[in-house]
């Protein structure tokens, strides 16, 4: 098991390589197995659940080419164990309409051998799915 700082610094390196858009960095701290889900209605286009590389990297390249994260903040951040829960705050940029809005977000997160094997991320999909249109 990784302890508390380490699982800390796996996070934070995260929230750092979204933040500067690299997918390689990101995609390298996520087990090849993992789970990543955006909480949401089905009907939303931001809601969705993936599973292993082949299907999380193409959705976190996604995010990255859609959505620039700016000012990024993290609000809080509990660790117990192998799990973590983050709340953080950014300006988001949408690379489709060019809005600029400041959002909270909520992620559940779980580790394995030092990697994120589970990442379930809540935010605000009505805004996010505005922010995708032309």
């Amino acid at each position: 098991m990784s302890s508390r700082e380490d699982i800390e610094r796996t996070l934070r390196d995260a929230y750092a390589a979204r933040q500067r858009g690299d997918l390689d960095a990101l995609g390298g701290l996520f087990a090849p197995h993992a789970r990543f889900q955006m909480a949401g209605s089905s009907a939303s286009p931001i809601a969705a659940l993936v599973e292993g590389a082949e299907q999380y990297r193409p959705l976190l390249a996604g995010m990255i080419k859609t959505f620039e994260v700016l000012d990024h903040k993290i609000v809080s951040m509990l660790i117990d164990g192998s799990k973590a829960a983050v709340q953080w705050r950014a300006k988001m940029r949408s690379a489709v309409t060019g809005e600029t809005v400041e959002t909270d977000l909520f992620d559940l997160i779980e580790m394995e051998d030092g990697r994120i094997k589970s990442f379930f991320e809540f935010c605000d999909t009505a805004l996010a799915a505005r922010m995708m249109k032309q």
